[in-house]
């Protein structure tokens, strides 16, 4: 006995993945999502083929490929072989994306645990009756007055002057 192939409609998929039923429309139209089935009625319904194409879409957007990228990758893969080295750039660079934004996820983790650790100093400061503001002193009334930078050893330490080479790139 085989297992029938999940299919959805065009709202059951919009309530699966959080997007509005005008962008299923829209990503259909464009080419993006592909292999859409109609019933007889004319109504959408979308197959595994259908939502396989829409999950490697969102993986691309969410990798900073812009939608006209994602409309010529897929138009590339039409092409068959001949587009796999353009396919292959276009992977690479969503790749490269990716790793970006991993170590600036990172590097804002990093920050953000120390906060908290300095928050909860300022919090046991205050119980003991001291001023939270000198227990920790990068964020106080007046906010966020400076930013740690980190050490070779790959900790935060409170200076603010080669915090922000850090975050450029």
């Amino acid at each position: 006995m085989t297992a029938k192939a999940t299919r959805y409609t065009i709202s059951s998929l919009a309530r699966k993945t959080g997007l509005s039923v005008h962008t299923l429309r829209f990503y259909e139209k464009e080419g993006i999502i592909r292999h859409v089935e109609r019933t007889s009625s004319g109504r959408r319904v979308y197959g595994e083929d259908a939502v396989a194409c829409l999950i490697g879409a969102l993986c691309l957007k969410q990798a900073r490929v812009t939608l006209a990228q994602i409309k010529e990758f897929f138009d590339a893969t039409v092409k068959g072989e001949e587009s796999l080295p353009h396919r292959l750039e276009m992977l690479t660079q969503a790749h490269n994306n990716l790793l970006d934004m991993q170590e600036g996820i990172a590097r804002s983790l990093k920050l953000v645990d120390f906060f908290i650790a300095g928050t909860k100093d300022a919090i046991a400061a205050m119980k003991c009756g001291d001023n939270p503001d000198e227990a920790f002193p990068l964020i106080t009334r007046a906010g966020i007055t400076a930013l740690p930078t980190m050490l070779e050893d790959g900790k935060l330490a409170p200076d603010i002057a080669s915090l922000f080479a850090s975050f450029e790139k």
